[in-house]
C-alpha cells in the first residue's frame, strides 16, 4: 500500500485538492518530502509544507521554483541552515531566467529573502548566495555591495571578481576599507581593470 501510495506521489497524474491536502499531513515524513517536491500543487499546500516540523519537507520547499514567495520568505528565516542554504541556491538559480515584468512582481519579496540571506549567520549560506549572483545583472546592487564587503573571503570572493554591478567607486572604497585578506587579489582579477583601480590596488602594498 505504502508503495503504491509513493508511485502515485512520483506519478505525473495530477492530484486533486482534497487528495493532496490529506497527504500534507501525512504521518510519514518520505510521503511529505515527495509531495513538496512536486511542482503542480496549489500554493496554499506548498506554503502548509513550509511549515512541516521536518526539515527535509521544508528544505524540499526551499528548492521547489514553484513555491510561493511567500514561502521563501518564511524559510529564509529558517532554523536549519539546510533549508536556508537550499532557498540561497534556488534564487540564484532563477534570477537569471526571470524576465524584467517577472522581477518587477517578485522583486519586493525576493528582495527581502535576498537581504535575510545575505546577513545569514552561516557563512556557506553566503557563500553560496555569493556563487550565485556573481555574474547576474538583474540582482538588486545593495544585496551585492553587501556581500563584496563580507568579512569572508570566500564570501565576499566571487562577487569582487565578477559582478558588473560593482563600479569602480565602490571598488576603490572598499580597497580604501582595508577589506578582509585576499580581497585585493579577487578585484585584481577582474576583466578590463581600470588604470584607477591598478594604482590603488598597487599602493595598498597587500
Amino acid at each position: 500500500m505504502f508503495k503504491g501510495l509513493m508511485d502515485k506521489i512520483r506519478g505525473k497524474a495530477v492530484l486533486d485538492y482534497e487528495e493532496a491536502k490529506k497527504l500534507a499531513r501525512h504521518k510519514d515524513v518520505k510521503v511529505r518530502k515527495k509531495l513538496a517536491q512536486r511542482e503542480d500543487l496549489p500554493q496554499e499546500i506548498l506554503y502548509f509544507l513550509a511549515e512541516d516540523k521536518s526539515a527535509a519537507v521544508r528544505q524540499a520547499i526551499a528548492q521547489n521554483v514553484t513555491a510561493p514567495k511567500q514561502a521563501d520568505l518564511l524559510l529564509c528565516r529558517d532554523s536549519d541552515d539546510d533549508v536556508r542554504y537550499g532557498l540561497a541556491e534556488k534564487i540564484g538559480r532563477l534570477m537569471p531566467g526571470l524576465s524584467p515584468s517577472e522581477l518587477d512582481k517578485v522583486h519586493e519579496v525576493t528582495h527581502l529573502v535576498l537581504e535575510q540571506l545575505a546577513h545569514d549567520q552561516a557563512v556557506r549560506v553566503r557563500r553560496i548566495l555569493s556563487e550565485t549572483l556573481q555574474d547576474i545583472a538583474q540582482a538588486p546592487p545593495d544585496i551585492i555591495k553587501r556581500l563584496a564587503r563580507d568579512v569572508e573571503l570566500v564570501v565576499c570572493a566571487p562577487v569582487l571578481a565578477h559582478s558588473p554591478l560593482l563600479t569602480d567607486e565602490d571598488l576603490l572604497e572598499i580597497i580604501a576599507s582595508a577589506p578582509v585578506k585576499g580581497a585585493l587579489s579577487a578585484i585584481s582579477k577582474r576583466s578590463g581593470l581600470s588604470e584607477d583601480l591598478s594604482d590603488a590596488i598597487i599602493k595598498a602594498n597587500d
